[in-house]
Formats: structure tokens, C-alpha cells, sequence
């Protein structure tokens, strides 16, 4: 075998050792082809999904690329060249590779050899059919000082919602890497929240295979479904120009296989989730894995759903660790259980934080206090996550998470309380002063009537004393204010407190106090998340215990808004418009001024989780980080709407917000 290269044929990864003193216009120094790879004409093929590179490490990067054609469904022999010169004048590599049919005619080459810290460019050729260029970055060796550390992170870029003008602003700016943290591709097409609001340039998506959904949209379900959805994605020039310009390091969340899913479990239906998926989540991964330019393996021959392992970490010089996590395939199921909720409110979202509590509490009691049956990343990743972070040199620790570590939870005995002390107000304006001891006290009347079980008939007490300082009887309350407040009351079953998102470290929290204290504990400092999943963005500490009397910051969570999928607000505002249970809420999530639409989601986070330093809940964008041994400086870009279904010309950004982390500290500073 060839002393420069292999093939490890199980998972396809090909191998090339970079050497010095190629001519560019040489031939194949060593060629290495399978026999049936025949020479194929020029005209019949081409790279129409672009190039790629990822997973940069002081010596070796990750090449990509799919070639498109019809030969037969024979193997095709592709010439990859690696130079250290944008016109090829050098060659480190000249290597005849092999794209194979069983892998959809993608190729993912490890070149080893080269130098850290060093930029190179790259090519594939089919005869006389060159590829795009594509420019990629290794890695600082491991304890290098370094001065700077400059990337971006990115989530949620659903091809059929809004645009994806921010590929192109992000491809013009001078980044190390991009950090994708997941829900790189939507397996769900046609679903009613991807209809309508979209670029005209993405035209409507068609599964080849799919799976019909009771509501009419459809999801991938076959390995050439999840092909087709890369493929689409790939297709257009703008995350082509991306991929082509920096290096990548992807892992996945839950739309690369199934929308809030667990191992190899989906669930569209509350009993969904009662049948594995096995054959559905090994198509999901393999496409992934063809896909994606990372340096992970496959193995095929494995029949188990965990047949590849996609977390691993990466160093920057003296500057970063950076520890990817996979918290999809290991994690157990939702501590409530969706059929036992009978949907996914009350299971997955504004789930009631006392009965999830009890839940965990008891799953982890029947398993000898186990956080086995209650984990997001499983016992063996959560010991390999424990021992990166113990180990790293680095300044910094930096953890690519896929959902939010933030608490993000809504009081509802005090929000309803809230809600109607403004209406008393609204309706008389001389009680404006006794507002806030208005709010109090129907909090106080709300929670002794639905302890005692007599809601919704309440005496209003302690809102009666209130009162009786401006001079209102209880007579004429009785008479002229009980019948409307009455009338307002919402279901007793939305007082008390509930956790927002229970698909999040929220339903998980055991562990999540685990983590927090095992950094609390070893001393171990300078750790920030960065989060996507939630398509909003977010910035705060992350506490030892968020129901702690006096909670510690141990560590920040930092969370960007998808690149293009639909906010978080506007899915409560879906909920309390189409719900009648929750349409008391509707203050909470928004309100409607002079015929607009005005977020009021932002503000009543903050007034329940006081440990949020920055929310903007109705977003499109992405964050870029600057990184020195200092400062961790990360700025929040919030993009443009569509305009007559067009994205917005260059600069796409609309706004921005600039958050600081100084080093030795979980604290954040708004810029």
C-alpha cells in the first residue's frame, strides 16, 4: 500500500499525507484508484454542491466534495490537489481519489502533514472538469501563544423559511472557522410554519421518498430522502461560497433526523416516540456523515443507531479547547413523557416545573440515583465531557451545545396577576400608584384559591385591602369590579410555575446541576457555551442551581438566533392564538399597537429569569466571537426581513448587539 495514502474502506474516509516539491503541472505523483473506476469524459460530470472543509487540526484538515453525474453507477476517479499557493503553482497533494456510488459520490479527504496555523487552497478535477477553489485553516499547534481567535457560530438555516443573506455577509469577514451547532439541514417539508414566508429563490422542496404527516407535510425517512435535502441545501451559491471559504466544525441537533428527538425515536404524535426508529436515524446519520467535511467514521456493518460518534474537541493555540457534544443520539427520553401529557405542551413545552421535578426526581430514585435515565449526554460522553474540561491548558473552554443551558421558566400565578393589575389600572387610571401592591395581592388571592380548590371562584382578600386605600368598598367591588375580573380569569391549570422548554437542559436539569458542579468543584474557569436550537439569542450566567435561594454563576451560555428559521416568539404566539387554554397569555408574548405587532416575550423572560442579560426572541442571525486571553467578545447580528420575497442586499444586518465575558469571571457586559 501506498506509504502516502489509505483507504479506510468501512467508513469511506480517504487519507493523504501532504509532501513538498510536486510541480503543479505535473501528474499523479502515486494515482491510487479502485480497478473499476474507469476514465470518464469531462462533459459528464460536475461539482455542482461546491467544495468543503472542516474539523481543523494543527496538522490535518478535512476536504469534501460530491461529484454530479451518470456514468453507470460505476466509481469515479477525482484528482485532488492541495496547494499552499492560490494558483497551484506547488502541490503538497495530487492525489487520484475514488467517489464511489455506495456514498452518493461524496468524498471526504484527510490531508495530514501539513503545517499549523497555515491557510492553503484545494481543488478536485473529473478529466478536464475542475472544481470551485476552496480556502481553508489549520489549526495553531497546542500551546501556542496566541493573540487572537476570531470564528463564527451558526444554527438553524431552514431552506424553505425567510433567506439566507446571512451566509453571504458572513463569507465576506475575516474568520478562523464557523461553528454549525446543528439543524444544518429541515428534514420536515411542507409543514404550515414553512408556507409562505420564504426567498423566492428556494423554490418548494420534494421528498423522493417522505413520509406523509397527518397534517400534510411530509420528512425524509430514507437515506436518499436525507441525500435529497443536502443536496437542495448545497445547491445554493451562497452556502456553496461559505463552506468554500472557511473550514467547518458541524455537529448535529435534532432536524438533521427528527424534530426534538431522542436516539432513534421522533415524535410527531404524543405516542410516537413508543416505537424505535432504527433504519430511519442510520439513513439520517449516514447522510450527515456523507455530507458533512468532519473527521468522524461510520461503521455500517454496525446494525445499532449509534453506529457513529460525532462528538470530539479541538485546541486553538494557548487560547481555546473547544468540545463538541452530540446531544441527540445518547440522550434518554423527555422526563415526562408526551403520552402521558397527551402532546407536546405539557411535555416538551411549558411543561409545570414542579411535576417535572418530581418526575426527575423519581426516574433517577428507581435507578439508584443514576443520572442515566435523566441525561442529554449519556454516561460515557458526559465522563469524556468531564475529562476535557479537566484536562484542557487552554484559557478559555469552550462547549458547542446544541440546546440552551439558560433557565427560561414563567410564573404564571404572578404573570396572570400581572396582567390583570394592568387592566385595573387601564380602566381607572387614579389606582396607577397601587399597581405593583395590586399584582401582589391577586398573586395572593390566585394561589390560596386554587391551593384551597375553590378557583376560579375566588374573594379577593387581599386585593379587597388593597382597594379599600383608594376608597373602593367591598360592596361596590362586589358589585361593580368581581363580575369583570371573573370573567377574565384563565384556566386554573395555567397558575403556577412552568418551565418554557423542557427539550432543553430545563427538562434535564439534574444533570445540567452535575455538570455545574463538577466545574464549581475542580475550579475550572473561563467556560462559555456556545448554543443555537432555540432560534432566538440569549446571553447569561449559567447557575450551580437556578432554585437556589442565592444561585452561583459557574459558567455563560451564549445562544445565536437561526439563520433563517422561524423565532421563538412566534411560536408562542402560534400557541396563544390557536389555543384556547393559553389565549389569556397572549399579553405575555405580545401585544398589538396602532395595528403592529409588538413583542412583549422579551421582557417577560427577563422579569422571570432575572439571570438573562440579553434576549431577543423574535430574530434572525448569527454571532461572531473575538477571542484573547482577556475577553471573550461576542457580537449578536440580527438580520433583515424578507422584502417581496427577497433577501436583503448586502449589508443584511439590521442591528447588532455586542456582549463581553472578561476572563476569570461568569459574568457578561452588555456593549
Amino acid at each position: 500500500m501506498d506509504r502516502r495514502r489509505f483507504l479506510k474502506w468501512g467508513s469511506f474516509v480517504t487519507v493523504s499525507v501532504a509532501a513538498t516539491g510536486l510541480a503543479g503541472c505535473g501528474g499523479d505523483d502515486t494515482p491510487t484508484v479502485t480497478p473499476d473506476a474507469v476514465p470518464t469524459p469531462a462533459d459528464s460530470f460536475s461539482f455542482q454542491h461546491g467544495v468543503a472543509s472542516g474539523d481543523p487540526k494543527p496538522g490535518s484538515i478535512v476536504l469534501w466534495t460530491r461529484v454530479e453525474g451518470d456514468n453507470g453507477k460505476r466509481p469515479v476517479a477525482v484528482k485532488l490537489q492541495v496547494s499552499a499557493q492560490p494558483d497551484f503553482s506547488t502541490l503538497l497533494v495530487n492525489d487520484t481519489l475514488t467517489a464511489l456510488p455506495d456514498w452518493d459520490y461524496t468524498l471526504r479527504n484527510k490531508v495530514t502533514g501539513l503545517s499549523a496555523a497555515t491557510t492553503y487552497y484545494y481543488r478536485f478535477i473529473v478529466g478536464s472538469r475542475t472544481s470551485p477553489t476552496g480556502r481553508t485553516r489549520t489549526a495553531p499547534a497546542a500551546g501556542t501563544p496566541l493573540a487572537q481567535l476570531r470564528f463564527a457560530f451558526v444554527t438553524c438555516q431552514d431552506w424553505s423559511v425567510n433567506h439566507w443573506a446571512a451566509m453571504e455577509e458572513l463569507a465576506a469577514q475575516d474568520l478562523d472557522f464557523i461553528v454549525h451547532l446543528g439543524d444544518y439541514i429541515y428534514e420536515t417539508v411542507g409543514a404550515a410554519f414553512q408556507t409562505g414566508k420564504v426567498e423566492s429563490r428556494h423554490a418548494q422542496l420534494k421528498l423522493p421518498d417522505g413520509t406523509l404527516r397527518a397534517d400534510g407535510a411530509s420528512y425524509a425517512t430514507t437515506v436518499n430522502d436525507y441525500r435529497y435535502l443536502y443536496k437542495s441545501y448545497r445547491s445554493d451559491a451562497r452556502l456553496q461560497a461559505l463552506h468554500a471559504r472557511f473550514p467547518i466544525i458541524a455537529i448535529w441537533d435534532d432536524h438533521e433526523f427528527s424534530d426534538d428527538c431522542w436516539q432513534d425515536r421522533q415524535n410527531y404524535s404524543a405516542t410516537d416516540d413508543l416505537t424505535p426508529r432504527t433504519a430511519r436515524r442510520r439513513s439520517a446519520s449516514q447522510a450527515w456523515f456523507e455530507f458533512m467535511p468532519a473527521d468522524v467514521s461510520i461503521d455500517l456493518a454496525n446494525p445499532s443507531f449509534q453506529n457513529i460518534q460525532i462528538y470530539r474537541s479541538f485546541t486553538f493555540g494557548n487560547l481555546a479547547t473547544l468540545v463538541m457534544t452530540d446531544e441527540r443520539l445518547y440522550r434518554a427520553d423527555h422526563v415526562l413523557p408526551e403520552q402521558a401529557a397527551g402532546s407536546e405542551i405539557g411535555s416538551r413545552y411549558f411543561v409545570p416545573k414542579a411535576t417535572l421535578a418530581a418526575e426527575e426526581t423519581r426516574k433517577m430514585a428507581s435507578a439508584g440515583n443514576a443520572l442515566t435515565p435523566v441525561s442529554i449526554l449519556g454516561d460515557t460522553q458526559r465522563a469524556w465531557w468531564q475529562n476535557q474540561m479537566r484536562s484542557a491548558a487552554t484559557t478559555w473552554k469552550l462547549w458547542g451545545n446544541e440546546v440552551s443551558l439558560l433557565r427560561m421558566q414563567i410564573d404564571g400565578t404572578q404573570a396572570i396577576a400581572s396582567l390583570i393589575a394592568a387592566g385595573l389600572v387601564q380602566a381607572n387610571a387614579a389606582l396607577a400608584p397601587l399597581q405593583t401592591a395590586m399584582t401582589t395581592a391577586l398573586a395572593a388571592d390566585l394561589q390560596t384559591a386554587r391551593t384551597g380548590g375553590t378557583y376560579p371562584t375566588l374573594a379577593y382578600t387581599s386585593l379587597k385591602g388593597v382597594l379599600a386605600l383608594a376608597g373602593i368598598t367591598g360592596p361596590v367591588f362586589d358589585a361593580a369590579i368581581k363580575p369583570a375580573l371573573d370573567s377574565q380569569l384563565p384556566p386554573a391549570t395555567l397558575l403556577g410555575q412552568f418551565i418554557l422548554n423542557a427539550d432543553q437542559w430545563d427538562g434535564y436539569n439534574a444533570e445540567r446541576k452535575s455538570l455545574m458542579a463538577f466545574l464549581k468543584n475542580q475550579g475550572i474557569g473561563n467556560v462559555v457555551a456556545l448554543t443555537g436550537d432555540i432560534h432566538a439569542f440569549f446571553a447569561g450566567p449559567v447557575m450551580d442551581d437556578y432554585d437556589a435561594a442565592t444561585p452561583v454563576p459557574v459558567m455563560v451560555d451564549l445562544v445565536t438566533a437561526g439563520l433563517s428559521s422561524n423565532s421563538f416568539q412566534s411560536y408562542f404566539k402560534s400557541v396563544v392564538d390557536t389555543d384556547a387554554a393559553f389565549a389569556a397569555a397572549k399579553p405575555l408574548v405580545y401585544a398589538t399597537q396602532g395595528g403592529a405587532t409588538v413583542n412583549t416575550f422579551n421582557a417577560t423572560l427577563k422579569a422571570f429569569n432575572p439571570w438573562l442579560r440579553y434576549v431577543d426572541t423574535d430574530a434572525q442571525g448569527y454571532a461572531v466571537v473575538t477571542l484573547t486571553a482577556d475577553k471573550l467578545s461576542c457580537t449578536f447580528s440580527k438580520l433583515k426581513t424578507l422584502t417581496n420575497a427577497a433577501a436583503p442586499a448586502l449589508p443584511a444586518t439590521a442591528s447588532s448587539q455586542t456582549v463581553e465575558i472578561p476572563a476569570g469571571s461568569a459574568s457578561i457586559k452588555l456593549l
